[in-house]
């Protein structure tokens, strides 16, 4: 199986990081083709410019972003990795979304109605938080469940299997950050039977 994990936090040696090499350690040893797309690392341009929007319009995709989407295309199964901000993803992650999966790939418009285009990519999602206290009430929680997984990402039909979160992980032990990639660890096992 080809997977495909976005990454998109600009700290090397951060628990996001242990999270996504967790993961690409997993399917790897399990005979899984991993690549790792660390929007960081590969200087990803966040930013959906006039002039792209003028050259989609003329269904001329900008090189950067037909190479993304070429990923996407190989992948059998998406990961995304990367911390909470502002509550929500960061903005180059945000910023990749809005010009990867733009109109005319990730979904169409057909007579006022939006028709995803991308309903057979499946994704499961990992995210840390610094603080302990962030959407501690199942409300926010599911609000920020709901942003992610189906206005954004599932808009373009991307099926959520499954949603992690990792909590206060600036102020965990060695031994819970041990139990936590434990848990990371066995949820790609888990995802690896689902597939």
């Amino acid at each position: 199986m080809k997977i495909l994990l976005i990454y998109a936090n600009y700290k090397e040696q951060s628990f996001t990081s242990a999270v996504r090499d967790t993961i690409a350690y997993t399917f790897h040893q399990k005979g899984h083709e991993v690549v790792i797309r660390d929007l960081y690392e590969i200087k990803f341009n966040p930013v959906l410019s006039k002039k792209d929007l003028e050259s989609i319009e003329k269904e001329i995709f900008p090189v950067d972003i037909m190479d993304e989407q070429k990923f996407i295309q190989w992948a059998d199964f998406i990961c995304f990795a990367y911390p909470i901000w502002w509550s929500g993803m960061p903005a180059i992650l945000k910023g990749y979304i809005e010009r990867v999966f733009v109109q005319g790939y990730g979904f169409d418009f057909v007579d006022g109605e939006i028709i995803p285009k991308l309903k057979n990519k499946r994704i499961a999602i990992f995210n840390t938080t610094g603080l302990n206290n962030i959407y501690k009430d199942q409300a926010s929680l599911d609000a920020l469940n709901k942003m992610t997984e189906e206005c954004i990402l599932g808009f373009s039909g991307m099926k959520t299997v499954v949603h992690k979160y990792f909590k206060s992980v600036r102020k965990a032990s060695s031994k819970e950050k041990i139990k936590s990639l434990e848990e990371v660890k066995n949820a790609a096992e888990e995802l690896l039977e689902m597939l």
